[in-house]
């Protein structure tokens, strides 16, 4: 069988690793006309080394109540079992990567004590089995002595965690590159890097990837194509015959990734700020990643003066030893989301979508690839086998236009499960009614901003 997969990012590399692993996806029971054996080929816009996606302009924490304020309910609980999910995937790859689960702590200034209050509100009135700590100054000295010659109070939130996530992009680059080696595989991967996807003509069996790569126009047929490639899949970031999504937007983000030895910070932090959910993630040997603004703009240019100082004088108003610290990189990206910043498995025909992330890339990925494999599991064997995740991720089925490119009906809110066009390959799962809270209602609107970094290697 031969399945393309359309986008090296995050979820386009777990995709291909766990499908390259998987000699069980195919039931021989249900279907003798078919090989077993699973052809996969990744395409890829960028280069192996991945600068060039949202994944790679990211922090990587893993922090769901962190994350709560500003988002829905099966997002935090997507993070809770993300969290869980995440060491057992990390064991599975040979190279080292990094993961810390020692929590995290929000503070405030004393400007900023309103924005600190509500959050603490927000967090005990929605989620009061979770564990959580309102810490004084002795308190933030004993987690955090640096922190606390600053601040006056804080809240300690211990379940909480971060990745490296440039250091897991390379994992699974390298994971990949091994494991499609030698002639004894079942599975087998070819990845087509620096390779631009023009076309996705999709029918009902079988779907056509046109794209070029070397400088040459080339056609394949695949029984199945998984689209994953984030912002690249918008109208704007896309030909009209290359499966668009017409309601998937860019929210740019900026970071800076700074060296200062002379501080020392263990756990992430997240200050208080009325326009930014801001934060220090401290990765290894010094290094700090200090982010994100959160724009709606598709623009990708150079980080502006504006976000420059916002965010550097939070992390110096944090710890004054950042004064000092060397700037390694600013980097600006822009990350997809759907008009309900919900994640989405669009199924049309024989292609799949998986698309929406949003800025919560890292802290759910693992529970969107368990879905995601499900589903595809579901469609190559036509099957109906419940879907893992039904009740907080769930998956819409399109009928194709006819130009055989997804309806326009993603505009409307596709997070109540499947459409009534559902096919016999998923379930017919309940619907996700999950509330927004009240406190999304204080949600800015940032205006428009330039930003786009030209990108050098630097790990974390």
């Amino acid at each position: 069988m031969n399945i393309a997969i359309v986008g090296a990012g995050l979820m386009g590399r777990l995709l291909a690793l766990s499908l390259l692993r998987d000699n069980k996806l195919r039931d021989k029971k249900l279907d003798h006309t078919k090989s077993e054996n699973i052809t996969i080929t990744l395409f890829d816009k960028d280069n192996k080394l991945a600068h060039n996606s949202a994944a790679y302009a990211a922090a990587g924490l893993l922090t769901p109540l962190g994350e709560s304020l500003h988002c829905e309910p099966n997002i935090v609980e997507m993070g809770f079992k993300s969290l869980r999910l995440w060491p057992t995937l990390l064991d599975s790859l040979d190279e080292e990567t990094f993961f810390q689960q020692t929590g995290a702590i929000m503070v405030s200034h004393e400007q900023d004590k309103g924005d600190y209050q509500r959050v603490i509100r927000h967090l005990k009135n929605n989620y009061p089995e979770q564990s959580l700590q309102t810490l004084d100054r002795q308190g933030l000295l004993a987690l955090e002595p640096e922190i606390g010659r600053n601040f006056n109070q804080g809240l300690y939130l211990p379940q909480e965690g971060q990745i490296g996530n440039r250091r897991l992009l390379s994992a699974l680059r390298k994971q990949l590159e091994k494991e499609s080696e030698g002639t004894e595989k079942t599975n087998t991967l070819h990845w087509l890097s620096e390779c631009e996807v023009l076309e996705i003509d999709t029918m009902e069996l079988m779907s056509t990837v046109t794209y070029l790569h070397g400088g040459e126009k080339k056609s394949h047929d695949f029984e199945l194509v998984i689209d994953c490639r984030g912002t690249g899949a918008s109208h704007k970031n896309s030909q009209s015959h290359c499966a668009t999504l017409s309601d998937l937007r860019s929210v740019r983000g900026e970071i800076f990734q700074l060296f200062a030895p002379d501080v020392h910070i263990s756990r992430p932090i997240r200050l208080m700020h009325p326009r930014y959910q801001l934060y220090i993630a401290p990765k290894e040997k010094g290094v700090y990643v200090v982010g994100a603004t959160e724009i709606e703009s598709d623009d990708t240019s150079p980080i502006t003066v504006r976000s420059a100082m916002e965010l550097l004088s939070a992390a110096y108003s944090v710890h004054p030893g950042f004064a000092e610290a060397n700037i390694r990189q600013h980097v600006s990206q822009c990350r997809p989301a759907f008009s309900d910043n919900q994640p989405k498995i669009i199924v049309q025909n024989s292609l799949i979508q998986v698309n929406g992330l949003f800025r919560h890339g890292f802290l759910i990925a693992p529970v969107v690839l368990e879905q995601s494999l499900a589903v595809i599991t579901n469609y190559i064997n036509n099957t109906n086998i419940t879907l893992p995740h039904t009740d907080l991720l769930p998956v819409t089925v399109m009928k194709s236009d006819s130009n055989n490119r997804l309806s326009d009906g993603l505009s409307k809110d596709l997070s109540k499960g499947l459409s009534d066009d559902s096919s016999n390959n998923l379930s017919n799962n309940s619907s996700h009614s999950a509330e927004s809270h009240s406190a999304n209602n204080s949600d800015e609107k940032f205006n428009k901003q330039q930003g786009k970094e030209s990108l050098h290697e630097h790990s974390y």
